[in-house]
């Protein structure tokens, strides 16, 4: 990111879009994807890079392997790079977990582009959390068909 007093985040777009370390390009394939911390979509666009948003919020697993961890940027410390990330566990069941990320995003008018069902679809954010909540469901275990035994021969 571009550091200076003023600097839109437009102008810091314009200057680092072809060259960000968080850039990943995958041949014949037209879409640039990125690995930035701050990106809940995975798209190297300007709306989703979170380094260049003043607010910015993604989810990850928790460590433990049960539920998600709200990751943000707070806007009141932005030239505070050590004080600006901070983390909500959520480790209830499913339909908490998201719930409390909507009304997050609603109580703190954070980022409508984000949610606008219109734009996108879907709550990008929530998304991401209902997969990962999905990926750690334990998956029920499938009983094989079994061939009958053949019997022991009457001695």
């Amino acid at each position: 990111m571009v550091k200076g007093v003023g600097v839109s985040r437009d102008l810091q777009w314009v200057l680092t879009r072809n060259w960000s370390s968080s850039l990943i390009k995958a041949r014949g394939i037209n879409r640039r994807f990125s690995r930035s911390p701050f990106n809940p979509k995975g798209l190297f666009v300007p709306r989703f890079e979170g380094q260049y948003q003043q607010k910015a919020l993604t989810i990850e697993p928790n460590a433990g392997g049960k539920g998600v961890t709200l990751v943000y940027k707070k806007r009141r410390h932005q030239r505070k790079p050590a004080k600006a990330v901070a983390r909500i566990v959520l480790n209830k069941d499913s339909r908490r977990t998201l719930k409390n990320i909507k009304t997050f995003c609603n109580r703190n008018l954070y980022r409508t582009d984000l949610k606008n069902v219109r734009i996108i679809g879907s709550h990008v954010c929530l998304r991401r959390a209902s997969a990962i909540l999905r990926s750690q469901k334990p998956k029920p275990i499938k009983k094989s068909r079994r061939t009958a035994a053949p019997k022991k021969a009457a001695e």
